[in-house]
């Protein structure tokens, strides 16, 4: 297993050349990256530093973009030695394909850590991107035993964010610079100052914290940059201390992002002594980790553990006993059926509304939607009746069982 992590400086390179394990760097170029602020110049300048420091520079590429900009990327791109990046990076299919097509011998990493949690999708994209395909970026939110399935499975390896920030929002919209703008207006210099900042390096790049009204002294990190806005967790990802099992799968590279620890120009800050302590003694790490640490999937991912209690109490009603369901009514006047099968008016017993509770209409009169009663139904049939107290749209009308 080896480390990998972003960097943006010289000072970066050298304290990974002097981490153990650590034998990949990420650089993240403004034109390219979500968070990147660097210049074409520094990207290519510390991908040959990287090189000469036996250090394996992959290109970040993470954007996702509709046509018209990668259109206008792809022809930034004709300028770029992309074959100074031992891989590339991306995100978006249509620059994988890209890639692919046009420069077949690149390897690509692909990032897949939104919306491809199940096998049979990433096996589908080692088949589409086949020999170009070098990894895959998996997301946190897998738990171990589904990493380590995938880890055994799959025909590439596999990388995962060991520790760093947890990303819970992402808009490629603009959504902080105009609020703090404002709020300088109303607020004065001195305070904004302190809420935010600039980096010089690159065209934006906005930090800030943002807190709920009913939470207000709890401060999620916030980010945005030309290209989006970002909201991550207060606490950080760690899972260094429980690499054993993932280490025995074959889990290829693991992801050290303390790029929320910067310090001036260097976004690596002491990643040569993190990489020794995870060696030595990543209990300790983490209980001396800069900021709280979680691992909210890894044991299990519990998000669908709600998902029976949000079902509607009505799908256990729709089987053979089931014979109309109520599309529409008038509070006093009317209300509309839509009938599912044949059946007799003897036959109705009783009607279940979307709480779960049953009445028993009383004293209904059926007519077609020419007015015309009727004593038996069709199916596909419009009925109108009378008013029912506490007929809604989705209620259903039950028979007695045969």
């Amino acid at each position: 297993m080896q480390f990998n992590t972003f960097v943006s400086s010289i000072h970066d390179l050298e304290r990974c050349v002097n981490a153990p394990h650590l034998h990949e760097v990420l650089l993240e170029p403004i034109l390219l990256a979500r968070q990147g602020q660097l210049s074409k110049a520094k990207v290519h300048d510390l991908a040959r530093q990287a090189w000469e420091n036996e250090l394996r520079p992959v290109l970040v590429w993470d954007l996702l973009m509709p046509e018209r900009v990668m259109r206008i990327i792809c022809n930034h791109l004709k300028d770029w030695e992309l074959s100074h990046f031992g891989a590339i990076r991306v995100c978006d299919p249509g620059a994988a394909y890209w890639l692919k097509t046009h420069f077949p011998e690149i390897p690509i990493q692909l990032i897949v850590e939104t919306g491809n949690h199940n096998l049979e999708a990433l096996q589908g994209w080692c088949e589409i991107l086949s020999e170009s395909l070098e990894r895959l970026v998996l997301s946190i939110e897998l738990p171990e035993e589904k990493l380590i399935e995938y880890c055994q499975t799959l025909p590439v390896p596999c990388e995962l964010l060991g520790v760093g920030l947890i990303l819970l929002f992402y808009s490629p919209r603009s959504l902080l610079v105009n609020p703090l703008l404002e709020s300088q207006h109303t607020e004065g210099t001195e305070e904004i100052d302190s809420l935010y900042r600039f980096n010089p390096d690159s065209p934006l790049y906005l930090e800030a914290t943002a807190a709920f009204a009913d939470n207000p002294n709890r401060h999620f990190p916030t980010l945005e940059t030309a290209h989006g806005t970002f909201m991550f967790l207060d606490k950080d990802q760690f899972i260094l201390d429980r690499l054993d099992g993932l280490c025995e799968a074959g889990l290829h590279t693991i992801r050290l992002d303390v790029r929320h620890l910067s310090q001036e120009d260097n976004v690596a800050v002491d990643i040569d002594k993190i990489c020794r302590q995870i060696l030595e003694d990543p209990a300790k790490l983490r209980e001396n980790w800069f900021r709280e640490t979680r691992a909210p999937f890894f044991k299990a991912n519990r998000t669908t553990a709600l998902f029976p209690r949000m079902k509607s109490k009505l799908s256990e009603y729709r089987n053979d006993t089931c014979l109309a369901e109520v599309l529409a009514g008038e509070s006093g006047k009317y209300v509309v059926f839509y009938t599912w099968r044949s059946f007799e008016i003897s036959q109705i017993q009783s009607m279940v509304l979307p709480t779960g509770e049953a009445i028993v209409p009383q004293d209904v009169i059926f007519r077609n939607i020419n007015g015309e009663p009727l004593d038996s139904f069709e199916p596909e049939q419009i009925l109108v009746t009378n008013w029912i107290k506490k007929a809604v749209p989705g209620s259903l009308l039950l028979g007695k069982n045969s």
